[in-house]
């Protein structure tokens, strides 16, 4: 069970990057320098050298896998706050909606008791180009922003993951298919 949830967050974390396009790159430079708010930007060639150390000291060949798609990741922007610092729901709404019109997906959107968290994708065809994750706990005073530029190939992806977790992705509920109606005409 670590070793899944370790390769899916290895899968992910990269993915979850985000782009230069105006309003990720507006969102960041308006909330970087907030009080109490931690920011960095880590380039290409940095996220592909971490991969490649992590995949020759990985165990299994599924890490190695995994961290080999560390390879399609670019530069990479984080933000992150504590003691009571968090991003207002307004702004995350605005940039949700500024990113819906640049071509960005919700991948996934999960509010729960104070704790916002949405993960959105741009991809072009089969390939993710940007990822964007931010998690926003208004009860806890915390977020954390990850951005990256990507060309992670989605059928890779999913070999991936069907390789590691074939009984995993499996629909929780079968449903039986329903047999056609004869056709009736009056």
């Amino acid at each position: 069970m670590k070793n899944n949830l370790l390769l899916i967050l290895l899968v992910l974390l990269p993915c979850l990057a985000i782009g230069q396009n105006k309003p990720l790159n507006k969102f960041y430079r308006q909330n970087k320098r907030e009080e109490g708010v931690r920011n960095a930007k880590l380039p290409g060639w940095l996220i592909r050298l971490g991969g490649k150390i992590a995949r020759n000291k990985a165990e299994s060949e599924t890490e190695k896998e995994a961290l080999g798609l560390m390879r399609h990741f670019g530069k990479v922007k984080f933000m992150f706050s504590e003691e009571g610092h968090t991003i207002p729901a307004e702004k995350l709404t605005k940039l949700r909606n500024d990113l819906l019109q640049y071509d960005f997906d919700d991948l996934l959107m999960v509010k729960s008791e104070g704790v916002n968290i949405q993960i959105m994708i741009r991809d072009v065809g089969d390939v993710i180009k940007d990822v964007l994750m931010i998690v926003n706990d208004t009860e806890a005073g915390e977020m954390f922003f990850l951005s990256a530029k990507a060309n992670l190939n989605l059928r890779e992806l999913s070999k991936l993951l069907e390789k590691e977790m074939p009984d995993k992705l499996d629909p929780l509920i079968q449903v039986p298919e329903e047999e056609p109606l004869p056709d009736v005409t009056l």
